[in-house]
């Protein structure tokens, strides 16, 4: 186990030096010059003088790799830099708004494996029966239908048509628990549809292929009740690929939360990067390229370890 452990290890940190100069030169691929768009308005911007003034105080002047090295330098340190357009530090800004991103996501997280495993076992064990049917179709709707199409449906339905939840915006925990849960339910529902879909039909392929499996009908003929054999039995093994789609899903669900946090007005990372982008304030999108680049990179190296865990074949290859 610790050299599977190693050998992943090792894959990781090459990936993240792959991903910093990716992040670096995608930031500055952007078209158009990120001084004029991000300060438009707060300077005169019109003064050459000004103009150079900025660049220097950014580095923008230096060559591109002497930008890189100062950028890579201070970044592991904890100095993310200065926002163009705001001129707040990026770790200040990240900071604040990363709590509102988790908690979009750990809400999101309980109604895909919530629906998504659940589903996936009874349509498993009643397949081929009508409640399959009925089940299969709504997780195919749940894949099918685009979020922001989705959002819209449920916003005109439940916050205008029948006036449950708010449409829109955001209530810190703090301020009040009920409102901010309120607040949550339809973009973190909105989220986790896709994945949910995707870990049912997984889950049900998955328990289908285990239950067949002659250690199942061994067990069977021991005369253990069909809860028992299900739970402590075909779970295990007909998880294991259910955590890698977990895996791959999430990288799928940040991408999505950029646009539910537009849609629905939340504070979030997603918001705060289009924000950037618009304003080509590259300190800001390289962080939150950084950040989200290594989270999916975090994530799908505890799938592995985790798959590690569930198949112990996997730690000897």
């Amino acid at each position: 186990m610790t050299r599977y452990i190693s050998i992943r290890l090792l894959h990781a940190a090459i990936i993240v030096m792959i991903l910093a100069v990716l992040v670096f030169v995608i930031a500055r691929l952007i078209p158009g010059d990120s001084v004029l768009a991000a300060m438009a308005g707060s300077v005169d911007m019109s003064n050459p003088a000004v103009v150079e003034q900025v660049r220097a105080e950014y580095g923008l002047n230096d060559p591109i790799y002497v930008q890189f090295v100062q950028w890579l330098t201070k970044f592991v340190r904890g100095d993310w830099g200065v926002s163009i357009g705001t001129g707040e530090r990026v770790m200040d800004m990240f900071l604040r708004r990363l709590p509102v991103t988790l908690e979009l996501f750990l809400f999101a997280t309980i109604w895909s494996v919530g629906i998504g495993v659940p589903v996936g076992l009874i349509s498993a064990l009643r397949r081929q029966s009508k409640l399959d049917f009925v089940l299969m179709t709504g997780t195919l709707l749940g894949v099918s239908v685009p979020s922001f199409w989705e959002a819209i449906v449920l916003i005109y339905l439940l916050a205008i048509a029948l006036p449950i939840f708010p449409p829109s915006g955001y209530v810190p925990f703090l301020e009040d628990p009920w409102q901010n849960i309120a607040a949550m339910i339809l973009p973190s529902f909105v989220l986790g549809t896709h994945s949910a879909g995707l870990l049912a039909r997984y889950v049900r392929s998955s328990v289908i292929e285990v239950i067949s499996q002659d250690f199942i009908r061994t067990a069977r003929a021991k005369g253990l009740s069909e809860r028992s054999v299900i739970l402590f039995h075909a779970l295990k093994p007909a998880l294991i690929p259910v955590v890698t789609v977990f895996g791959l899903s999430w990288g799928s669900m940040l991408a999505g939360a950029f646009f539910i946090e537009i849609i629905f007005a939340i504070p979030g990372l997603g918001r705060m990067s289009v924000d950037a982008i618009f304003q080509k304030d590259f300190p800001v999108i390289q962080a939150t390229l950084i950040a989200v680049s290594l989270n999916i990179l975090l994530v799908n190296l505890l799938v592995d370890l985790l798959y590690g865990a569930l198949d112990p074949r996997v730690r000897v290859g």
